[in-house]
């Protein structure tokens, strides 16, 4: 490869033929399947709108792109497995989407910087923070990924919460959706405007504000504008409860919703 091309069409079918050899091996209860189909599909298309307006180089597009489409390559295996998307559960999904992308050899055609990058950007972009020494080139493309990654997590579950169906209590980690029941440490960080951890989620209401300190942990302007433009973080703070437990919680975060971009 001379040139940098930043066509993965041979990629994509490659991952439309994973997923439809998955599907084809759960038959209980396909939904959830369908669902990382097309948050996949959603991801990969925020990659390309975040790179084609910030400067990155044509390697750390390219890679930015594949590492978008496989992100979570090993999410269907996971719940076949396992019935569930939680890690705590299962198996840390990036660090084994490394390892299927290697034992499948996806990479093999690529570039060694190309391939290097994409590794890193699928086995950290589940990571709650990267590591501080990580190159700039690497960071690069793991925030492109991030970023695309949360801004369908929020579309996901601001029409699954709105529409619940079969694949509801998967896509919200199986927590309860129990009124009064919550963590104050999420509480604690929607407040102190940091951004909270999945393990500290109870409940589902914990995860509405999970998702509404994402705010502050996007890491390009695109993102940032995506974030606020598409609503869904607002939609989903507007439904916590007005009660003792959330109701300063609701505040400070639409607050910060509503104060233009970050």
């Amino acid at each position: 490869m001379n040139a940098i091309s930043l066509d993965i069409r041979p990629h994509e079918d490659w991952f439309q033929a994973h997923v439809a050899s998955e599907r084809a091996r759960e038959r209980e209860n396909p939904a959830p399947l369908t669902l990382k189909e097309q948050h996949t599909a959603n991801v990969l298309a925020h990659a390309r709108a975040i790179t084609a307006k910030e400067r990155l180089s044509p390697t750390e597009v390219r890679a930015s792109l594949l590492a978008a489409l496989y992100h979570d390559v090993a999410r269907f295996e996971q719940f076949r497995r396992f019935r569930t998307f939680r890690d705590a559960e299962s198996f840390n999904h990036g660090q084994w989407g490394v390892r299927i992308l290697k034992r499948e050899a996806r990479l093999a055609d690529e570039l060694p910087e190309t391939r290097r990058l994409t590794l890193a950007a699928v086995g950290l972009h589940n990571r709650y923070a990267l590591p501080s020494r990580l190159p700039e080139p690497f960071r690069r493309v793991a925030n492109v990924v991030r970023d695309a990654d949360k801004l369908d997590i929020l579309r996901v579950m601001d029409e699954t919460l709105h529409h619940p169906d079969a694949a509801t209590r998967t896509a919200v980690l199986s927590l309860p959706d129990v009124p009064g029941l919550y963590s104050s440490r999420v509480r604690e960080d929607a407040l102190a405007d940091r951004v909270a951890a999945y393990a500290d989620l109870r409940s589902v209401n914990d995860f509405r504000v999970l998702l509404g300190t994402w705010i502050g942990d996007l890491n390009y302007a695109t993102s940032r504008r995506r974030f606020l433009e598409e609503g869904h973080a607002r939609h989903l703070v507007e439904t916590l409860p007005e009660d003792d437990a959330y109701r300063d919680v609701r505040a400070h975060l639409l607050r910060r919703l509503s104060g233009g971009l970050c």
